[in-house]
């Protein structure tokens, strides 16, 4: 069975689906992390985050078990990214994908959804384990939106603040994002703020405030600003990031690589080592990435980057054992670290 994300989101927070097991795919991500952000407001603390990368599979059956130690079940929605990498763990052992389907399709309790970043193909869902996923399943598809719908979309979010905007403002902002709903999602939110007032919004108004952004961009641009010790702009961008529904855990894993990296860099430096040649060795060899790193190295030294480690261990542990809510984990050690350097 397969239904439309927009569709499914109607239904779903309305009357529940007796299925319990959902395929998330297509190429219109704000839809997905649209949906995500609405069923994670729902369940609260029963909402849980996987990664198949980053989970063993005792890890992944006992997030998804229906057992209780104190007897009664409670409904959790249970979100798992990177399901490929998960069943590459399983390798070609024939039981293990056996066992896999029949303990998904014995899901009585839970909501588990499978979610994939990009469209999977006719081919792929014809293969194991999506075949048997989708006899006791749900397929839902984002797909992309017509440049009219998206429009719509967008007129309708200033009307509910009673905000008028020129028709040239609206094909003018449409075109600045590229009809991209994630860009487009934080400039309305922008403008909306800045027209609290007035109600009204004008071409020359919308020209001057809004301006695309760069999903990816941000994400450097706050690594770039946490390791630089500009503690507010990092603060400022992390919060951006989050904005756009990017995972904590992807930023973490992100910003965990470039403290090793730094690390590692510093301990050889420490042995006598030549700059250059440590920074090649770690894979490091454009230019402007070779000159970025000199300045985070200048920046950070060994103790302070040793420290960063241990903390950011502690807060996976945290989270991945304790369900620890990860965006303010990882807040919280940003401001540790980022502010606590800025002042300094």
């Amino acid at each position: 069975m397969e239904k439309t994300i927009i569709q499914f989101q109607k239904e779903f927070f309305v009357k529940p689906p007796q299925k319990r097991v959902f395929l998330i795919h297509g190429d219109e991500p704000y839809l997905i992390k649209n949906f995500l952000s609405k069923l994670k407001e729902k369940y609260g603390d029963n909402y849980k985050v996987l990664w198949g990368d980053d989970i063993t599979e005792e890890e992944f059956y006992a997030n998804i078990s229906e057992t209780s130690i104190f007897g009664n079940l409670k409904e959790n929605a249970v979100v798992l990214y990177n399901f490929e990498d998960f069943l590459k763990k399983l390798g070609r052992k024939k039981k293990a994908k056996e066992f896999l389907i029949k303990t998904l399709k014995n899901i009585k309790s839970n909501y588990l959804f499978i979610v994939f970043d990009r469209k999977l193909q006719k081919q792929e869902l014809s293969a194991e384990p999506y075949k048997s996923i989708q006899s006791f399943g749900m397929v839902i598809v984002a797909g992309r939106l017509s440049k009219e719908k998206i429009k719509q979309l967008v007129l309708k979010k200033f009307r509910e603040k009673d905000i008028k905007i020129e028709e040239k403002a609206i094909d003018y902002l449409l075109e600045l994002t590229e009809h991209n709903l994630m860009e487009l999602k934080l400039e309305v939110e922008k403008l909306i703020d800045y027209a609290f007032e007035t109600k009204t919004l004008d071409f020359e108004e919308v020209k001057s405030i809004a301006f695309a952004i760069s999903e990816n961009a941000n994400l450097f641009e706050f690594i770039d600003a946490f390791l630089m010790g500009e503690g507010e702009k990092a603060v400022k961008l992390l919060d951006t990031l989050y904005r756009w529904g990017i995972h904590p855990l992807q930023i973490q894993k992100i910003l965990v690589s470039y403290v090793i990296k730094l690390y590692t860099a510093q301990r050889l430096l420490e042995q006598g080592k030549d700059l250059n040649t440590v920074l090649e060795s770690l894979g490091i060899k454009n230019n402007y990435a070779k000159l970025k790193f000199k300045n985070y190295i200048q920046r950070n030294d060994t103790e302070k980057l040793k420290r960063m480690l241990s903390f950011l261990q502690r807060i996976d542990m945290f989270e991945k054992i304790y369900f620890q809510n990860p965006e303010d984990m990882f807040k919280d050690f940003v401001m540790s670290f980022a502010l606590t350097s800025a002042k300094g």
